[in-house]
């Protein structure tokens, strides 16, 4: 069991402005806090229970108030140029990582961008390397278009779960065409670190394969972990690389459809293009562009205190998991605001999913989703209030004790 040492943040009116209560957060009608009933607390779908940063509000307020309804006339600063340049700029500036504008695709979101990358990259019958655990859409768009999923195992070294390198290069064939990686990684909250990078790059090149990294979660980290995007390692590996953005992650955004697709080369965008008629590939709506904007240039001060109060509620989880639920093991989280969780050695009548949601009221993603066979396994997501993630913490608690 890896334990932090992070404590949670004092309640300070200063830096916890953007808390919700659950009636608040009942209030939203949204899917985390409407797909179960009222009896029930939600830890599963992956976004925060966090009050919009003001400048984000302010900049949606605009477009009500205006009815900016029609067909958008955008010029300026406010158009799908402006913003790919803005992405660019905000990478350069925090990974020193350069893309050029003119190779970024403004798309609605990253599940839009993952099953198009599949689509415009590869055939039917090819192969498509990702780690599993994966982030669910992965593995639809893979199978659903006819695509074979090969799987890369990941395994615990006692400290942290890692990719399985000799599991890839065993697993990579001559139908093998992409390699999918989502750096931080969801659920297991792994940031690659740079010598992982190197690895995975020079079987990339060894196999001629396309790199797609879904990087959404690049600006939630932890400690001393530093997201490195796997394009900014040198020029020959940036080339064959197809790079996911949003600050829908980081900024608490997802519903306002906005996110980036970043090709190595001017070729891959243009291949990418012609792939589909061109009104298919649908570029952020306009709240999703203000709101982009908005974040990243009026934010700073709530995602700084996100973070802040993030990292308390990992050390948190860690902590009360450690002292009451030793049985689940859980590595903390070296980015985003998801912890897996192993609940293998509890020996539960039902998967952890069933068990939690019957017997404690507390709705986790269930493992089975992220992994085949994975029904003792969860994700929990701990970016919400230190009220709601300690009553979860004590219901769940409950549920194992009265078992037992």
């Amino acid at each position: 069991m890896q334990t932090v040492d992070a404590a949670p943040p004092p309640h300070n009116p200063d830096n916890t402005y953007f808390l919700m209560d659950e009636a608040a957060l009942r209030r939203r009608r949204n899917l985390k806090w409407s797909s179960y009933g009222e009896n029930v607390l939600p830890a599963f779908v992956a976004e925060m229970d966090y009050a919009a940063a003001p400048a984000i509000a302010d900049a949606l307020s605009r477009i009500t108030t205006n009815q900016q309804y029609g067909y958008p006339a955008r010029s300026g600063s406010r158009t799908p140029d402006s913003v790919a340049r803005l992405y660019a700029e905000r990478m350069s500036r925090i990974f020193d990582w350069r893309p050029d504008p003119k190779n970024i695709v403004v798309v609605s979101d990253l599940v839009q961008a993952i099953f198009t990358t599949v689509l415009a990259f590869s055939k039917e019958g090819d192969g498509i390397a990702v780690q599993e655990p994966c982030y669910p859409p992965f593995r639809d768009a893979i199978v659903s278009t006819g695509r074979l999923f090969t799987r890369v195992e990941t395994v615990d070294d006692g400290n942290r779960l890692s990719i399985d390198f000799d599991s890839l290069a065993k697993t990579i064939g001559p139908q093998t065409r992409l390699l999918m990686l989502c750096n931080p990684h969801n659920p297991t909250g792994r940031v690659l670190a740079r010598q992982d990078l190197e690895k995975l790059a020079k079987l990339a090149l060894a196999h001629d394969l396309l790199i797609v990294s879904d990087e959404v979660h690049c600006e939630i980290t932890f400690d001393q972990f530093r997201h490195i995007p796997i394009a900014s390692l040198d020029e020959e590996i940036g080339r064959r690389t197809i790079t996911l953005g949003s600050a829908a992650k980081s900024f608490n955004t997802a519903g306002l459809k906005c996110a980036f697709v970043h090709f190595g080369t001017a070729a891959l965008r243009d291949l990418y293009l012609k792939a589909f008629p061109g009104r298919v590939i649908v570029p952020g709506h306009v709240m999703g562009i203000d709101a982009t904007i908005a974040a990243w240039e009026h934010s700073h001060q709530w995602q700084h205190d996100v973070l802040s109060y993030l990292a308390g509620m990992r050390g948190l989880l860690m902590q009360r998991l450690g002292k009451d639920l030793p049985g689940i093991r859980v590595h903390a989280p070296e980015g985003t605001y998801m912890a897996w969780l192993d609940c293998r050695a509890l020996g539960l009548p039902s998967p952890v999913y069933d068990f939690f949601l019957s017997e404690a009221k507390v709705a986790l993603s269930a493992g089975q989703t992220f992994v085949t066979g994975g029904e003792a396994f969860a994700r929990l997501n701990f970016a919400t209030s230190e009220t709601i993630l300690s009553e979860i913490l004590d219901r769940m608690t409950h549920a194992v004790r009265t078992r037992a």
